[in-house]
């Protein structure tokens, strides 16, 4: 009876000795992490399939430059890139919100002295379909117009955005 509880307790010390080191082993203190809860949407959004094979991007990509190229002609004074990119610490502020299911894109132009700048903005959406802004800076900042709610702008742009505003 004795040898069976010994060996019980010896094999229960090292599973809970393993599950330990595995649980440590996944967080090296290293880096910080933010946890973004996936909330449950029933929306039409939530259920929507976004996945494009490769092939159909291609053709979509392609199709936009041809559309790119005869706006250009039609209005040389707006920048279209051909793609924006966005850091991973941007949409996480956007997704950290509990609320958020989804990211809207909303299109913009940002005028400039010399030309004006088509611009993609991000926000978040609830399952309602409303938007989230997340909130940057101290009240100080959000007085002087550098915080305050807002979503996110300003992504590296594929030709370079045009820089003659603000010079940014």
């Amino acid at each position: 009876m004795a040898t069976i509880l010994k060996k019980t307790f010896v094999t229960t010390a090292l599973l809970c000795a393993g599950l330990v080191l595995i649980l440590h082993s996944c967080n090296t203190g290293d880096e910080k992490g933010v946890w973004i809860p996936v909330p449950p949407d029933t929306s039409a959004l939530g259920k929507k399939d976004h996945f494009i094979p490769m092939a159909e991007l291609e053709k979509f990509r392609a199709q936009y430059g041809v559309e790119r190229d005869s706006l250009a002609r039609k209005a040389p004074t707006l920048s279209i890139p051909t793609a924006e990119a966005f850091n991973k610490k941007a949409l996480i502020e956007i997704l950290k919100d509990p609320r958020c299911v989804g990211i809207r894109v909303y299109y913009g132009v940002k005028q400039g002295n010399k030309s004006n700048e088509l611009r993609l903005i991000l926000v978040g959406v609830d399952e309602q379909g409303k938007d989230l802004y997340i909130t940057k800076g101290n009240a100080a900042a959000n007085q002087t117009g550098g915080g305050g709610k807002g979503g996110t702008e300003y992504g590296q742009c594929t030709p370079p955005c045009f820089t003659d505003t603000l010079g940014q």
